[in-house]
């Protein structure tokens, strides 16, 4: 027996006819979380009530707490169940794809299915542009490839249950932190299903998603990393200029170039040490171990930066501040990656 879980705010029939479809398909159970509805879906609720377990939030919390709200009722009762499938509200997604994912997730115990889309065709542009920013986004936080980042259509055995239950997240966010604690963790798989692609207009007007503020919420570890290297490459880049100035009345102009490169480096690099391991990746352990990591990447980053910015500036003959300034876009993906993934890394749960 397996079950559905389906996060509903402000549903429409489409939700009637996705739970009377899904037992025609016989899944087991089917779980409707009325997500801080308006009292004008009371009726869409009753409708299907003793044909579904409905549970309620007071007020909207977002899809990741109604999702971890099934998830809790799943284990506080002991529900009987082999796997489960998410499913959006808003009839985006078919019954027997869910089926597919299901079929896929008791086959493959201990995996994440993904019920991915084709993007080919009158896709919302919207959706698009987002999807594919999250993937490559997802790609650089990640080090791995998924080709669907924002499906809602997934699908894993009852032994992830406890785990997804506890992973950070409120609203959309939560789903992207799953795809990225999977991604970290060697022991989970994560398989793509094709499924198909349902918009029902231009602008995926069904959609709850909320554009700029589950934006920063999704791309929220990306964005603070982005503020702190942007805080000091002003630090930087403000030393940079006195440096240079200081060592020209030592060294000649190629020397003095370098050296005040190196000087304003080491002074940012200690800033930056301090943003990131406090209050963007927040580590609170092994102080002195990432400290040496750090600076010993922050040295690789350094000859880098230095060789890159003498090359652009003495070789091809980029002004100053736009060499250094191609130079610090050049090497914001490495330092992000490295810190993420080997210098910061937070201990993965086990599924």
């Amino acid at each position: 027996m397996d079950t559905a879980i389906i996060p509903a705010y402000e549903p429409d029939n489409k939700l009637i006819e996705l739970v009377n479809d899904l037992l025609k398909s016989e899944i087991g159970n089917i779980i409707v979380i009325d997500d801080g509805s308006s009292e004008n879906c009371k009726n869409i609720f009753d409708s299907i009530d003793n044909r579904a377990i409905i549970l309620k939030h007071n007020k909207n919390l977002g899809k990741g707490a109604a999702i971890k709200t099934a998830l809790r009722y799943i284990i506080d009762n002991n529900l009987e169940t082999e796997s489960v499938v998410t499913l959006d509200a808003d009839g985006q997604h078919r019954p027997d794809d869910a089926k597919r994912l299901l079929k896929s997730s008791n086959e493959n115990r201990g995996a994440l299915i993904l019920g991915v889309r084709n993007f080919t065709g009158d896709i919302p542009k919207r959706s698009m542009f987002g999807n594919t920013v999250t993937k490559y986004m997802f790609r650089l936080c990640s080090g791995k490839w998924v080709s669907d980042t924002q499906t809602g259509l997934r699908a894993f055995s009852r032994n992830m249950i406890p785990t997804m239950a506890e992973i950070e997240g409120e609203r959309y966010e939560y789903e992207m932190n799953v795809l990225l604690l999977c991604a970290k963790d060697d022991n989970v798989d994560i398989i793509e299903v094709p499924i198909a692609t349902i918009y029902h207009d231009s602008k995926n007007s069904c959609s709850h998603f909320r554009t700029i503020r589950d934006s920063i919420r999704i791309y929220g570890h990306l964005i603070a990393f982005a503020g702190s290297s942007a805080l000091s490459f002003v630090v930087d880049y403000i030393l940079f200029f006195p440096f240079v100035w200081m060592f020209g009345f030592i060294f000649p102009n190629g020397t003095a170039l370098v050296c005040g490169n190196i000087a304003a480096r080491i002074v940012s690099s200690g800033f930056n040490y301090y943003i990131n391991s406090t209050f963007i990746f927040k580590q609170k352990e092994n102080r002195g171990k990432s400290i040496l990591q750090y600076f010993t990447l922050a040295c690789l980053i350094l000859v880098l930066n230095t060789l890159i910015l003498y090359c652009l500036n003495d070789i091809i003959g980029i002004p100053k501040a736009l060499a250094k300034a191609i130079t610090e876009l050049l090497l914001f993906i490495i330092s992000f990656t490295v810190q993420k993934a080997i210098i910061f890394k937070k201990k993965t749960l086990k599924f």
